[in-house]
């Protein structure tokens, strides 16, 4: 038979749990990498922006100011051409601002103005219009105009001279030789009015592009003088 122990029973340890490592504490948010990524490039982005709008907002004031340059300076060479062209055309003729010219539909109208003519178109061939213009700020299509204007007017000044000379022949010539003379006379006028009115409509049209005025269109076979 067994004998029980007097003694007291010992009481048994709670059972502890597994034991837990340190816990990572989180970077703050600013400090992660991704986020810091991210901002570079917003902030990149943002720089990049900022150089193009100062980059343009430069050359749309470079262009302004080349622009406003060039304006001056065409419309200086325009105005040493005014002051020839328009008083050798009124010592000849009338001016009559944008419109087309003008012209004497009789060619007796003429009759004894064609050393005015001839006067007014040497003055006008005589300038240096091609030097005048050249390095001022023209376009290719603008030079190319005023100076086949040039040419246009001289040679219509011209071709009314020699109608003037032939209705001055034919005042004193025959009947049969006087019809035939004004006939011509007629014709060569019809070529000059054609080419003083296409020279002027290209003259008064590049002075537009330039915000000047024509001082007006030539009206030739009215009022004109010995």
């Amino acid at each position: 038979m067994a004998i029980k122990s007097k003694g007291k029973t010992k009481a048994r340890p709670a059972s502890k749990g597994p034991r837990r490592g340190p816990v990572p504490v989180p970077k703050p948010f600013a400090q992660r990498r991704w986020v810091q990524l991210t901002a570079l490039f917003i902030a990149g982005l943002l720089a990049m922006t900022v150089f193009v709008w100062a980059t343009n907002g430069l050359r749309r004031e470079r262009a302004s100011n080349q622009a406003a340059s060039d304006l001056a300076s065409r419309q200086q060479a325009l105005s040493k051409w005014k002051a020839i062209l328009e008083p050798q055309i009124t010592a000849v003729g009338q001016l009559k601002g944008d419109i087309p010219p003008t012209v004497a539909s009789d060619v007796t109208a003429l009759t004894g103005s064609a050393k005015g003519l001839g006067t007014a178109a040497k003055a006008i061939d005589t300038f240096d219009l091609a030097g005048t213009i050249t390095e001022q700020g023209f376009d290719v299509a603008s030079a190319a105009a005023l100076t086949s204007s040039k040419a246009e007017i001289v040679e219509g000044l011209r071709l009314y001279q020699q109608a003037a000379e032939l209705a001055a022949l034919a005042l004193s010539s025959p009947k049969p030789l006087k019809a035939e003379l004004a006939a011509h006379a007629k014709a060569v006028l019809d070529s000059g009015t054609t080419l003083l009115q296409t020279g002027w409509n290209k003259y008064a049209s590049t002075l537009r592009l330039s915000e000047l005025v024509a001082g007006g269109s030539p009206s030739v076979g009215t009022g004109l003088g010995g």
